[in-house]
């Protein structure tokens, strides 16, 4: 199974203020999101991105089955689009080809971006960089010891102020 990490990022790594909050963000970033949570069909989230999501109103993601990776347990009010599981990054590769997919979404947060990368799990990136620094707040990837080689696939301008660099993981 293929899995794509697709991030908006700040130049110096971050995903997320200290707060968790990330609607810095730009519309085109938002947009080439959602297009590759249509075309995978599934989204693999963290607690606190969830958590977030819930609360900008973004979640669920339409036309994808949401899985959210946590530890607490969350009343599922929005039916079978919606999988809380606490299971292992390969664990949820399967449970997801199990259901028929062929490529797995990754969409944070850095905890469980270093958790698939760390098992090597990861297959391409998307990093949509907005023109936006701040000193704190949350890494695409959590400090863990982990090493991966990129190779460059594509670069894209979004906006007058926003890139898109798109990787193969070797």
């Amino acid at each position: 199974m293929k899995t794509i990490l697709y991030m908006g990022i700040s130049p110096n790594g971050y995903i997320a203020k200290e707060d968790g909050n990330s609607e810095w963000t730009s519309d085109e970033d938002l947009k080439g999101f959602y297009d590759e949570s249509k075309k995978a069909g599934n989204i693999i989230l963290g607690k606190n991105t969830f958590l977030e999501t819930s609360r900008q109103g973004y979640f669920p993601f339409p036309d994808a089955v949401n899985v959210v990776v946590t530890h607490r347990e969350f009343e599922n009010k929005w039916g079978k689009n919606v999988v809380f599981t606490d299971k292992s990054p390969k664990e949820i590769l399967s449970m997801l080809k199990g259901m028929g997919f062929t490529t797995a979404l990754l969409a944070g947060g850095g905890m469980l971006n270093a958790s698939f990368a760390r098992e090597g799990l990861i297959d391409e990136i998307y990093f949509d960089v907005e023109p936006l620094l701040f000193g704190k707040g949350i890494k695409v990837f959590a400090d863990t010891d982990f090493g991966c080689e990129l190779e460059l696939l594509e670069t894209k301008q979004l906006n007058k102020n926003t890139i898109q660099l798109h990787y193969r993981v070797v």
